[in-house]
């Protein structure tokens, strides 16, 4: 007890590290909470498929062709079988607000879908959806989800997008 009384430094650690202890439950349960409900404000969906069809359909016009290439587990050892990317090919003959898509008229969205216990979400990248799932996860918000793609990469399609 001595040794505590007599160094500053070693009192100044145990107070960062008993604040640390207590905030960053606290923010990251606040942070989770708050990326979830922006993202339910947005839409909740039946599927991630569902959500990429919806948000397809509102940021492209005249959409000719929507192809999903690959819808699942963005972990690879399935951990978080809540949280999923999915990938699409969509042809169509510009985006919502007028810029020209690639060749072929195609572009390749892909987006992060999460599993709330109320349905899909998306959550855009700059919201870091792996670390929300992490949270969501330890934090009992996440739904079930699925370790198994429900459109999986398919061996013949290739590693480049729009080719046909």
């Amino acid at each position: 007890m001595r040794v505590i009384r007599q160094s500053p430094a070693l009192r100044l650690a145990l107070v960062l590290l008993l604040w640390l202890a207590v905030a960053l439950p606290v923010a990251s349960w606040a942070y989770t909470r708050s990326q979830l409900s922006r993202a339910e404000a947005r839409g909740i969906y039946d599927s991630p498929e569902e959500g990429m069809r919806s948000r397809i359909e509102a940021y492209y016009a005249g959409i000719e062709r929507i192809d999903i290439l690959y819808a699942g587990t963005n972990s690879f050892d399935g951990s978080q079988p809540h949280v999923w990317y999915v990938i699409a090919e969509v042809h169509a003959s510009s985006r919502a607000d007028s810029s020209s898509l690639g060749p072929r008229d195609c572009d390749a969205p892909g987006h992060f879908f999460l599993q709330t216990k109320k349905g899909w979400v998306f959550v855009p990248e700059g919201a870091f959806p792996r670390i929300v799932g992490f949270w969501m996860n330890l934090y009992d918000m996440a739904g079930p989800g699925r370790s198994t793609p429900s459109t999986d990469w398919a061996p013949e399609q290739p590693a480049r997008f729009c080719l046909g």
